[in-house]
This record gives C-alpha cells, sequence and structure tokens, in this order.
C-alpha cells in the first residue's frame, strides 16, 4: 500500500492496517471482511473531515471529471447500477478509497518535482500552465508511466497542489504523451 497522505487516529489506522486495498488478492471471503472495514474506515474519516474537499469532490462533482460528459464518477457507478453505501463495499472503489487516504497514485520522486515545479511559479496563473504541463509529461516519461494512467493521476495531483481549474489542462498535456 501507498504511504499515508492524511493524518489518521489511532483507531483508523488501526482500520486502514485491516484493509486489503489490493483487488488481485480479494476473494469473496476475504472480500465479506473487508466491505464493513471500508465502510468503517470511510465513516471515520468523512465524520470528522478528514478527506480532502477536492479529493470527495473528484468522485462527486461533473466538473472534477474532464471527459466524463457532464457526469461525475459517482454518477458513473448509479449508471451501472451501484449507489449509496453499496458502492463502499463495492471491491472496485478501493482504487478510490486509496487516493482518498493517499493521494496519487505516482512515484514519491514524481510528486516531489511537481509539487517543487508548483511552488517555483509561485502564484499560478494560466500562463504557467505550458510550463506545468511540459513538466508532468517529462516526469511521466522519465518514470516510464503509460500516458493514460499517469494523466488521471497527474491529474489529482494538480487538484492537490491547488491547480482546480487548470488540473485538466496538465490532464490533457500528460494524456498527449507518445
Amino acid at each position: 500500500m501507498r504511504e499515508l497522505d492524511i493524518e489518521l487516529t489511532e483507531a483508523e489506522r488501526g482500520l486502514f492496517d485491516r484493509v486489503e486495498f489490493d483487488q488481485g488478492r480479494l476473494s469473496h471471503e476475504t472480500w465479506q471482511v473487508n466491505a464493513p472495514l471500508v465502510e468503517q474506515l470511510f465513516d471515520l474519516l468523512n465524520g470528522r473531515g478528514a478527506l480532502p474537499a477536492h479529493r470527495l469532490k473528484w468522485f462527486t462533482d461533473a466538473d472534477f471529471n474532464p471527459g466524463g460528459r457532464g457526469k461525475s464518477r459517482e454518477d458513473q457507478w448509479r449508471r451501472n447500477g451501484t449507489s449509496g453505501r453499496e458502492v463502499l463495499r463495492h471491491p472496485n472503489f478501493l482504487a478510490y478509497f486509496a487516493y482518498f487516504i493517499c493521494g496519487p497514485d505516482l512515484p514519491p520522486g514524481a510528486s516531489r518535482a511537481f509539487r517543487a515545479a508548483v511552488e517555483n511559479c509561485g502564484m499560478v496563473t494560466s500562463g504557467d500552465m505550458p510550463i506545468l504541463s511540459k513538466a508532468a509529461r517529462t516526469l511521466a516519461r522519465q518514470h516510464g508511466l503509460e500516458a493514460h494512467f499517469a494523466s488521471e493521476e497527474f491529474y489529482k495531483l494538480a487538484l492537490d497542489c491547488g491547480l482546480a481549474r487548470n488540473a485538466g489542462y496538465i490532464r490533457d498535456g500528460v494524456r498527449s504523451l507518445r
């Protein structure tokens, strides 16, 4: 499992350590144990406001789903017949939940370098987007990341860096990686 990106209480850490995030290791029996742990941990974290708002919006808000054709990721789950608390208990939700807790799934060096590039811009403006997009593309290439996967993870990182409306520019730049 990736490193935690948010602070957990002792009780939350105990639950986190018991959750199996690797879907490849889940059988029906282990999922029966895992599902309530995920649900309980989500409730604790969400209840105390520990999950970053932009990460939740990434799931619930259509504006945070570029290419979603006006639908949020949550809307896509509903369209596929899963909604409400059922989502938390679904094995495919683990990847979303891991992002909520651990942040983007990028090599630590790539994350640090991109964050440094954003900080070097000072107050980021739209004029900085070509530079930051190029930096993200270069980092994805250096780390041997596949364009589609990397574009989504750098989009999440751009959200984490406070780029909000400009995060899609980073996503599109990395997606153009050849």
